[in-house]
């Protein structure tokens, strides 16, 4: 997955890099390398954003 195909998906779903982490469960810095193209999106990553594209963000509600 390209940098700008990470971000425009972020995008879509309402995030950023910066705050990508609450979706993604991954770190900041991490997110924001991937924005960045100075690492590669993996391949876990890339299926979680198609799946939450397809059918959603689950809302994060606490019992």
């Amino acid at each position: 997955m390209s940098p700008e195909t990470f971000t425009r998906k972020l995008k879509k779903l309402g995030y950023t890099p910066h705050n990508a982490h609450e979706l993604l469960g991954t770190g900041r810095s991490s997110n924001f390398k991937y924005a960045s193209g100075a690492a590669e999106v993996p391949k876990v990553v890339e299926l979680l954003l198609d799946m939450y594209e397809r059918h959603g963000v689950p809302d994060r509600k606490t019992k």
